[in-house]
């Protein structure tokens, strides 16, 4: 199997369980995150943010594409049931495109791919406390 398929089904797993340690152990030192919500970050600040956003969440994969042109990328489609602290279920599909450091199975960059349109109208923005 593809080291890039396992760190997929490993990240997936690791979200659905929010487990965010053993997430942040799939990013190389200087590893990135890119959300819609957040803009560009460092990968352990992302995940830290998400985690004291976050009372549960339930991850359905999709599928898991590779790369036919560049070996360093696979993207992850999943869809995901996120509940919020103060309990709203925010319901989204996602594509989550990694790009890997060279010769390694570490994640350099993760660009999060989803429309925040019906997230926002229904939910606000749920990184920010107190915000609708």
């Amino acid at each position: 199997m593809n080291d890039y398929i396992r760190v997929l089904e490993t990240y997936m797993q690791a979200l659905g369980a929010s487990d965010y340690s053993a997430i942040k152990a799939l990013f190389a030192p200087d590893g990135r995150v890119c959300s819609p919500f957040l803009g560009e970050m460092d990968a352990g600040p992302f995940f830290d943010r998400l985690s004291s956003a976050s009372a549960k969440n339930v991850i359905t994969p999709i599928d898991i594409f590779t790369s036919a042109g560049n070996k360093n990328q696979a993207v992850a489609y999943f869809r995901y049931d996120w509940t919020v602290n103060d309990g709203t279920l925010i319901s989204f599909k996602v594509m989550d495109l990694f790009a890997f450091e060279e010769e390694t199975d570490k994640i350099l960059r993760l660009d999060l791919i989803y429309d925040t349109h019906p997230i926002r109208s229904t939910a606000g923005n749920k990184y920010e406390s107190g915000t609708t």
